[in-house]
């Protein structure tokens, strides 16, 4: 056999042999690979690359326990829907100007992202900027993200990029 065409037939058995491994699957959210009948959420993973590359966080606290604003919404998020929600686990708080977001988890509630405003007199949950549940097969962080920013697009873009979810649920 020729060399030409002996490389010509490994590349194509070597060709083969991937593609026989790696497919792409549509769903609802986008389209995932998939590797060994495993999904996985490329465009999810590049988006959270590039998201840790680029963002700046400047303005962005995270807030520690023992800060009134950390305390207020752990109280918040506790009295949200009771009385399975005041088994509230904090995971993680960020701040930026009037706006919080909060990682929580809980005994018998599904993981959570939540959203707080604090520009009124009184600090309040937007209900409709609350992420409960698992993400797989999506990468967390970037779905959240997004799902905060249409939820609520005056939320300032470096709170929703500096957001990192701490959970193992989300991992």
């Amino acid at each position: 056999m020729k060399k030409r065409t002996s490389v010509s037939v490994l590349l194509l058995v070597v060709l083969a042999v991937v593609a026989s491994h790696i497919g792409w699957t549509a769903r609802d959210n986008g389209t995932l690979m998939v590797l060994d009948g495993r999904e996985i959420d490329i465009g999810g993973i590049a988006s959270d690359q590039l998201t840790q590359m680029t963002r700046s966080c400047q303005g962005v606290v995270r807030l520690q326990p023992a800060d009134e604003t950390y305390q207020i919404t752990q109280r918040l998020i506790s009295e949200y829907s009771p009385p399975h929600s005041a088994s509230v686990r904090i995971a993680g708080v960020w701040a930026m100007d009037k706006w919080v977001v909060a990682e929580a988890e809980f005994a018998e509630l599904l993981p959570a992202v939540v959203l707080l405003d604090f520009s009124g007199i009184e600090p309040k949950i937007i209900s409709n900027a609350v992420w409960s549940g698992y993400t797989k097969p999506w990468k967390a962080a970037p779905f959240i993200r997004d799902y905060l920013a249409r939820q609520v697009p005056d939320l300032p873009l470096p709170l929703t990029r500096c957001f990192d979810p701490q959970l193992l649920s989300f991992k």
